[in-house]
């Protein structure tokens, strides 16, 4: 099992005393974010280096801010993160082609689309969600233009990439993929042989 695992990029963070503390102080500590925890049917837990020098780990998406605006922006779990982790195991991953686009996201709490930069994806696996076609996702993390973090998967991300999308807002034909492929269709060992293996 996983379970922990870097983010492809620490992100220089400040972090909500209220939560580390259990609501007895009040404020924002500077941190960097460097980690990332897994754990089935729990929020995603962060992990912070704090400019104390704790480290501090299991934290919630919404205990972090990337930008002093978000300071004064009420954000909660369900702003943060769309769904639960799936299970134990995911890869972190910083797709190249991704890299530094700016996105709109539908943050379906708010019912409401915010601005933001994409900063990674954690791809969960091998576990009973993600090898069902129909449920599995990507988690995108977003830095929103208010400051804040938050996680969604594909379906509430619209992208910018400005050579190739030409927006129209959000297609209405887009459909959950239901099936599951396999190149060793019944019939398969008919068309195989040693020559053609």
């Amino acid at each position: 099992m996983i379970h922990a695992a870097n983010l492809p990029q620490h992100q220089y963070c400040w972090v909500d005393k209220s939560i580390m503390s259990d609501g007895e102080v009040k404020g924002w500590e500077e941190g960097v974010w460097f980690g990332l925890l897994s754990t089935p049917h729990r929020a995603w837990g962060c992990s912070v280096m704090l400019k104390c020098g704790a480290l501090y780990r299991g934290l919630p998406l919404h205990a972090l801010c990337h930008d002093r605006v978000g300071f004064d922006v009420e954000w909660g779990i369900g702003d943060a993160q769309r769904w639960d982790c799936f299970g134990y195991n995911f890869s972190p991953i910083r797709y190249d082609y991704l890299r530094e686009l700016d996105v709109d996201v539908w943050v379906a709490k708010r019912q409401n689309w915010f601005e933001g930069h994409y900063v990674f994806t954690a791809e969960p696996y091998e576990d009973s969600y993600s090898l069902e076609p129909s449920q599995t996702k990507s988690h995108n993390f977003i830095a929103l233009e208010n400051g804040r973090y938050t996680c969604v998967p594909n379906n509430n991300v619209l992208w910018k990439e400005s050579s190739f999308v030409k927006s129209q807002g959000k297609p209405n034909w887009l459909r959950v993929q239901s099936d599951s492929w396999h190149a060793e269709e019944p019939g398969f060992d008919k068309v195989v042989t040693e020559e053609s293996a």
